[in-house]
């Protein structure tokens, strides 16, 4: 028990790092260092580490798991957008360019992957191929792979709180 407590100590003390680091930084626009801190974080997070209860380590550690995930959220929508700018300048289909240009293709697949296989086993049988789907706070990239990969007959909606997400959406899903 004393060896997982210290291997949870290590944990925390290495997203806390992370932490500090990545709040130094400027926006949290797409760049190497961005990205080389958020790829230590996510390997750090999905290691086979002992699960680590949060609230058991005081306000000081919830405040800084919620600003990680305010950091993430935002530094993911800014690659996002950029990504989604880049696809929508280009000529074609944007799938044919996605796996290039954005780097975390695999992971959305997989992702599109689960949240089709979610919504087949949890849809009546006469929603199973659905003829409107509508995405809420979506960014644009992960509708483009559901739509495209798993129900391509299917209108798509994408409704955001931000505008310009929305635009981005429309702009590659109207293609």
């Amino acid at each position: 028990m004393e060896a997982q407590c210290k291997e949870a100590a290590a944990l925390v003390k290495k997203i806390a790092s992370i932490h500090a680091a990545l709040s130094k930084l400027p926006p949290l626009s797409p760049s190497s260092d961005a990205d080389a801190l958020f790829t230590t974080l996510v390997a750090a997070c999905v290691t086979s580490s002992p699960a680590v209860n949060v609230t058991s380590l005081g306000p000081e550690a919830g405040r800084m798991r919620d600003d990680l995930v305010r950091l993430c959220a935002d530094a993911e929508a800014r690659l996002e957008a950029q990504c989604a700018d880049a696809l929508a300048a280009l000529d074609g289909d944007p799938l044919d360019h996605l796996g290039r240009l954005f780097p975390f293709y695999d992971s959305y697949a997989r992702l599109g992957e689960l949240e089709h296989a979610l919504l087949s086993r949890h849809a009546p049988d006469h929603l199973a191929v659905p003829a409107r789907v509508a995405f809420l706070g979506s960014l644009p990239l992960s509708p483009l792979l559901v739509a495209a990969r798993h129900m391509t007959d299917a209108a798509v909606d994408c409704y955001d709180r931000c505008a310009a997400a929305n635009d981005r959406a429309s702009r590659l899903l109207l293609r």
